[in-house]
């Protein structure tokens, strides 16, 4: 009698269990269909997103060049004034101290 009791209790928690997965597994049925509706639905906005895109970069690679140079020139400038700056200061420098020999 307490065998057959403990197998309906084991039967049926068994069975609660599998409801239970049948459940969740429905419901992620659903999901995934929903999403999968919303990407069948943005696939041609995404091919063209994607083609614009190499577009893009086809352009940006025949500018690269542009870019380069102009980074160039920009930086070969401040290098100049910052040369030149240390040039003027060392020369001040110079003077000053020569001025102050005479001065004395």
């Amino acid at each position: 009698m307490l065998f057959y009791f403990l197998t309906t209790i084991v039967f049926i928690s068994e069975i609660i269990i599998t409801l239970t997965l049948i459940i969740y597994f429905v419901k992620a049925d659903k999901i995934i269909l929903k999403y999968n509706a919303v990407i069948e639905e943005t696939r041609p906005s995404i091919k063209e997103v994607m083609i614009l895109v190499h577009k893009i970069s086809k352009q940006l690679v025949e500018l690269t060049p542009m870019f380069k140079e102009k980074i160039k020139t920009i930086f070969l400038n401040i290098l100049a004034d910052q040369l030149k700056n240390t040039l003027c200061a060392l020369t001040f420098w110079i003077v000053k101290k020569e001025v102050e020999k005479h001065v004395q």
